[in-house]
């Protein structure tokens, strides 16, 4: 952990109570002593530095003090068709550490039907890792995660509102754009929209659909990727690409 994330729950009057796994981290991984500083974070809220004041073997008492208020969650949102959950759980990891504001996971062609009904899916087993990734990123704003079973009534009727002002981009094998032709387009605060398909891509009414709601279609080479790189590699394009207009 590069940060201690911090709950609601866990404070009062200027101290934190940790107990549980960031407890254990505090005595076995970061050895932390009596008078010792650590960086903490509030779940979508400010970081700061906690200074030890006592601990046992059953919790650590720390006294807040924040500094720095929370950063906004860069302005990108990743579309997913949903995959595998242990690639899931790799997606919500990674990408929650590059920064996502809104991860919305979809059922396509490609997708088997039992991917919807994985434990990855519901917020008591996705929210840990998404709070691994903040600690991981020293970040604390929490990524909203959407569930779309119906792959129609979502491109057909939401997709275009909900991602109105924003660069839309599905990424698909083949296409004649590639990510980086869209640097003139991505400035450091233009919302973008990354539309992400399962590994053999997107069928042609899936693809038919995205541009119909505004999505242009995009490569990102001739290599075929696992979904987990993929998301991670477009993410980490766009945010260079928003780097360089700055």
């Amino acid at each position: 952990m590069n940060l201690i994330l911090l709950f609601e729950a866990d404070l009062e009057g200027g101290r934190a109570t940790l107990r549980g796994a960031r407890h254990v981290h505090l005595r076995t991984v970061l050895k932390t002593e009596v008078g010792d500083a650590v960086r903490v974070g509030l779940l979508d809220g400010p970081t700061g530095l906690a200074t030890l004041e006592a601990t046992s073997e059953a919790e650590s008492v720390l006294r807040v003090a924040w500094d720095v208020d929370a950063a906004p969650a860069p302005p990108t949102e990743l579309w997913l068709a949903v995959p595998r959950p242990k690639s899931l759980r790799r997606v919500f990891l990674e990408c929650t550490a590059l920064g996502v504001a809104r991860f919305v996971l979809f059922r396509s062609w490609r997708v088997e039907k039992s991917y919807l009904q994985a434990d990855m899916l519901q917020p008591e087993h996705y929210c840990p890792v998404l709070h691994e990734g903040l600690m991981q990123a020293r970040a604390t704003r929490e990524p909203r995660v959407v569930i779309e079973p119906l792959f129609r009534p979502f491109l057909e009727d939401r997709a275009k509102p909900e991602s109105e002002g924003a660069v839309r981009l599905v990424l698909h094998p083949g296409a004649n754009s590639t990510l980086g032709d869209q640097a003139p387009r991505i400035a450091p605060d233009t919302p973008v929209v990354l539309a992400i398909g399962p590994e053999g891509g997107f069928v042609g009414y899936e693809l038919a659909a995205f541009e119909a709601a505004g999505f242009l279609p995009v490569s990102m080479g001739e290599r075929v990727l696992r979904v987990e790189t993929a998301c991670v590699a477009a993410l980490a394009q766009a945010d260079l690409l928003r780097r360089l207009r700055r």
